[in-house]
């Protein structure tokens, strides 16, 4: 179960982010599903799903010429500002201030 859900996420972290498509994926209920994810892995499913997306992001970041609104795009945020709160929450710096590392 927990491979499965692994996989669903990195096939689609990109446009998914809530636990409630994979848990209906693996037909499954959302609490479920994350109480098995973090008794096996000691991480909760959204926190699978979002380390996902913040690799994901760092990578454009890092070795992409694609603006930051392109990366929004990419990793399917409803827009620039909403990718720049989610990572900033999960990384404490922005996007441009990451790229400038």
């Amino acid at each position: 179960m927990v491979g499965e859900f692994l996989q669903l996420a990195e096939r689609h972290f990109k446009s998914e982010r809530q636990v409630g498509f994979y848990a209906e994926k693996l037909c499954l209920t959302p609490e479920y599903l994350s109480q098995i994810i973090k008794t096996a892995t000691g991480k909760s499913a959204n926190e699978w799903i979002d380390d996902y997306v913040i690799l994901e992001a760092k990578a454009l970041l890092k070795s992409s010429k694609l603006s930051i609104q392109q990366i929004a795009d990419e990793l399917h945020f409803a827009d620039q500002s909403v990718f720049g709160k989610y990572f900033k929450r999960m990384e404490g710096v922005s996007p441009k201030e990451y790229r400038g590392k």
